[in-house]
């Protein structure tokens, strides 16, 4: 087997992995970031940078030492709220709550798992998000999340096509 060949079929398992994990509603989302664990792990505890990360689906305020509200934005809908407390892990922490709604099946649940990564180059960093709004936080949207985590931390922006300016006139 050529290594033309091989790289197809890694690729296309690959593409197959994705797209099954996306389609069955939500799990896990993993990405490895180049920093050591000690710069990543407060990034998660910090809800400037969470709603930097979470941009115009939500926003996170600290509402005490460990308590943490999420403000859920829809454009349908009101705003959803959940008010959470920050539970440190031995492999990572957890946002524990519940919406403002009170409803039990409202239960949200935000964990973030850390690891190191493969060959010693970074965090790998696993997202799982169960929350009262059917695959709003999860799938797509929380490989997003973490994708623009890992950009914020390795290069201290956040990927935008805003502000792109082309120097062409027709542009303007």
């Amino acid at each position: 087997m050529s290594y033309i060949e091989k790289a197809k079929e890694q690729l296309t398992d690959l593409v197959g992995k994705a797209v099954f994990s996306s389609s069955s509603g939500g799990g896990a989302q993993t990405v490895t970031i180049s920093r050591p664990q000690a710069e990543v792990e407060p990034f998660w505890r910090d809800p400037e940078k969470l709603s930097q990360v979470l941009g115009d689906l939500a926003e996170v305020r600290s509402t005490g030492p460990r308590s943490y509200e999420w403000v859920l934005h829809s454009a349908d809908e009101e705003s959803i709220t959940w008010d959470t407390t920050l539970e440190t892990e031995e492999d990572g922490l957890r946002f524990v709550g519940a919406t403002d709604s009170g409803d039990p099946a409202g239960a949200v649940e935000i964990r973030v798992t850390f690891r190191v990564g493969p060959r010693d180059l970074g965090t790998e960093v696993t997202l799982r998000v169960k929350s009262p709004v059917p695959d709003l936080l999860t799938g797509p949207a929380t490989f997003k999340v973490l994708y623009r985590a890992r950009a914020l931390l390795q290069t201290g922006e956040l990927p935008t096509l805003a502000h792109n300016p082309s120097a062409r006139a027709a542009a303007h």
